[in-house]
C-alpha cells in the first residue's frame, strides 16, 4: 500500500486527524528505514559467505519492504527468483536472518514485476521444489503444464510436450546428413565410432555419459549427431536435443530474462537423449555449470543418455567445477585423433560419391597428402576444387588441385622443382650408402631404414603422388610408400634424435 492509499484510508476513518496522519506517516517511514537497516546488516553477513558476483546477481535486485517483529518482508521479481535463492543460499539466508532477528527470524517475499535483474545477470540454476522444512513461506500457485517458451537466436520456441512429437521432431536441431552411413570410420576414430553405435542402439544402458574429445574438425559433431539421428530413426517418440555449449548458455540467459528458468530446466530434464557439443564453452560460467549439474544429475538418475564433446580431455578443463569433471568421467571418455592418409582419401572419395563427381584417384591422394589435420579443411578444399572445375568446365587434374590446396594452407615450405632423385642421392650420402641400393629389394636393416627415410622425405617435400614416389624406388606400389612413412613417423615419435637427423637432411635439400 503506497503513501496515497494509506492517506485515503486514514482520511476515510472517523478517527482521522492531521496529527494522526503525521504519526502514521512517520511510523511507515520508520518501519521502511528499519527494514532497510535490517537488510543492510543481513547483506553484510551474507557477503562473508558469498562471492561478490553472486551477491550482485542474486541479492542486489532484492528490495526490503517492511519489517514486522521478527519477519522481514522483501520484494523480488518473481516466485521463481525467490525459490532459486532459497535453493542456492537457503542455509546462509536462514542463518543470517536469525542472527539479526533472533531464533524466530524469517524472510517472506512479495512479487514486484518492476524489480529488475542486474544488467548483466550471472546465469543461474533452477532449484528443486522448496519444502516446508526450509521454514520459508511461499506463495502457492497451481503447477502449470510444461511450457518452455525459451528461445534460441533466430529459432522459434521449442515445444516439448509428449502430445506434440511431430513438432518436437522438427526442433531437435539434428542435421539429417550426419549419419553413421555417411561417417568414414578409420583407425583414428574406430573406438569412438563403436561406442557411439553401441549407445545409439541402447541409450542410457551403458557408457553414460559418452564424452568425445579431440581437435577441431575431426568429426566429433558428425558422430554425435549420428547418435541422435539413429535414436530418432529407431524410436521417433524419443525426445532428443542437440545443442552446442554456447547455445546452451544463450538459452539459459534468455530463460532468465523471460522469467522462464523453471521451464528451461524442466525441458532439459524431460529429454531422453541430450547431446551437448563443445562443453568447454561452459568454462568460467559458474551458474551455468550449476544449472547443467542439476540437469545432468536428473538425466543420469533416470538413465537417460548424455553425450558430450570437448576439445581436450575433461581433466584439462580448468574452468569447470570438479564435481562436473568427475561426472563427465563416470562413463566413457574417448579421443578422436587426426585421420591417417587412407582415412583422408576415403573421406574425400565418400564426399565425391555423395556429390556425384568423378575425381581421379591421384588428385584425391594429392589433397589428402597435403591437408592432414582437419577434415573440414579437407572437405572444403575438395568443394573448392569441384566448384573450380564446374565453373571453368575443365577436367579435374593435379594442377587444379594445387590451386585449391594452396587456398587451404597446403604445400608449405617446399623447394620449387625439387626432384625425388635428388632426395634419394642426399639420403644415400647422409647414411653413407650407395644410392642404387635404395632402389633394390634389399631387406638389410640399414638399407631399409634409409629407403624409408627417402620415401618419407619424398612425400613431405614434393608434390608427387605415392604411386610416382614408389616408381622411383624400384617400381614399388603406393601401399609400400605408406608403410615406409608410417615406420618413419613411429621412429620420430620414439626417437627425438632421429627427428634432428631428418631436419639436417631437409636443410641440405632446401638450401
Amino acid at each position: 500500500m503506497n503513501g496515497q492509499e494509506e492517506k485515503k484510508k486514514i482520511i476515510n476513518s472517523a478517527e482521522y486527524s492531521p496529527e494522526k496522519e503525521i504519526t502514521e506517516g512517520s511510523a511507515l517511514e520508520n518501519n521502511a528505514q528499519e527494514a532497510f537497516n535490517t537488510w543492510t546488516r543481513f547483506m553484510d553477513i551474507v557477503k562473508l559467505s558469498v562471492s561478490d558476483l553472486k551477491l550482485n546477481t542474486w541479492f542486489k535486485p532484492i528490495k526490503p519492504v517492511s519489517i514486522n517483529g521478527s519477519t522481514l518482508i522483501i520484494s523480488v521479481p518473481s516466485q521463481d527468483y525467490y525459490e532459486m535463492i532459497i535453493s542456492r543460499f537457503g542455509e546462509i539466508v536462514n542463518r543470517s536472518i536469525k542472527s539479526i532477528l533472533g531464533i524466530e527470524g524469517k524472510i517472506i517475499y512479495e512479487i514486484d514485476t518492476h524489480t529488475t535483474f542486474s544488467h548483466e545477470p550471472e546465469l543461474f540454476m533452477t532449484p528443486p521444489p522448496v519444502t516446508e522444512k526450509q521454514n520459508e513461506p511461499l506463495l502457492v500457485k497451481p503447477q502449470s503444464p510444461l511450457d518452455p517458451n525459451f528461445y534460441r537466436p533466430g529459432i522459434t520456441a521449442i515445444q516439448v510436450s509428449r502430445e506434440s512429437d511431430s513438432e518436437f521432431t522438427q526442433k531437435c536441431f539434428l542435421n539429417p546428413d550426419y549419419t553413421f552411413e555417411n561417417f568414414v570410420k578409420g583407425k583414428n576414430n574406430e573406438f569412438a565410432t563403436a561406442a557411439a553405435i553401441s549407445i545409439s542402439n541402447k541409450p542410457g544402458a551403458q557408457y553414460n555419459p559418452l564424452m568425445l574429445y579431440g581437435g577441431v574438425g575431426l568429426g566429433k559433431t558428425h558422430l554425435m549427431q549420428a547418435i541422435g539421428n539413429h535414436v530418432k530413426s529407431i524410436n521417433p517418440k524419443m525426445l532428443v536435443m542437440y545443442i552446442s555449449g554456447p547455445e546452451f548458455t544463450t538459452n539459459f540467459v534468455q530463460s532468465i530474462r523471460m522469467n522462464k528458468a523453471h521451464e528451461f530446466e524442466r525441458f532439459y530434464k524431460s529429454l531422453d537423449l541430450l547431446i551437448v557439443d563443445d562443453i568447454q564453452f561452459l568454462e568460467g560460467k559458474e551458474s551455468t555449470q550449476d544449472s547443467f549439474f542439476q540437469i545432468f544429475n536428473s538425466l543420469y538418475q533416470l538413465k537417460k543418455q548424455i553425450v558430450l564433446s570437448c576439445d581436450k580431455p575433461p581433466h584439462q578443463l580448468e574452468g569447470l567445477e570438479e564435481r562436473l569433471i568427475t561426472r563427465f568421467q563416470w562413463g566413457l571418455t574417448v579421443d578422436i585423433q587426426a585421420p591417417d592418409l587412407e582415412t583422408r582419401i576415403a573421406i574425400l572419395n565418400k564426399k565425391c560419391e555423395k556429390e556425384g563427381f568423378g575425381v581421379p584417384y591421384e588428385v584425391l591422394e594429392f589433397i589428402a597428402l597435403n591437408i592432414k589435420d582437419n577434415i573440414r579443411s579437407l572437405e572444403g578444399c575438395l568443394k573448392s576444387l569441384l566448384f573450380d572445375a564446374e565453373l571453368s568446365k575443365k577436367v579435374i587434374n593435379i594442377d587444379m588441385a594445387k590451386r585449391s590446396v594452396l587456398k587451404f594452407g597446403g604445400i608449405k615450405n617446399r623447394k620449387q622443382n625439387i626432384d625425388i632423385s635428388i632426395i634419394i642421392a642426399s639420403v644415400a650420402k647422409y647414411f653413407n650408402i650407395d644410392e642404387s641400393l635404395l632402389r633394390l629389394k634389399s631387406k638389410q636393416h640399414e638399407i631399409v631404414h634409409a629407403r624409408h627415410t627417402a620415401m618419407y622425405l619424398s612425400k613431405e617435400l614434393t608434390s608427387s603422388s605415392l604411386q610416382t614416389i614408389g616408381a622411383h624406388f624400384g617400381g614399388r606400389n603406393h601401399a609400400t610408400v605408406i608403410h615406409a612413412c608410417k615406420c618413419i613417423e613411429e621412429i620420430i615419435n620414439n626417437d627425438p634424435g632421429f627427428k634432428d637427423k631428418l631436419e639436417q637432411i631437409k636443410e641440405m635439400l632446401l638450401t
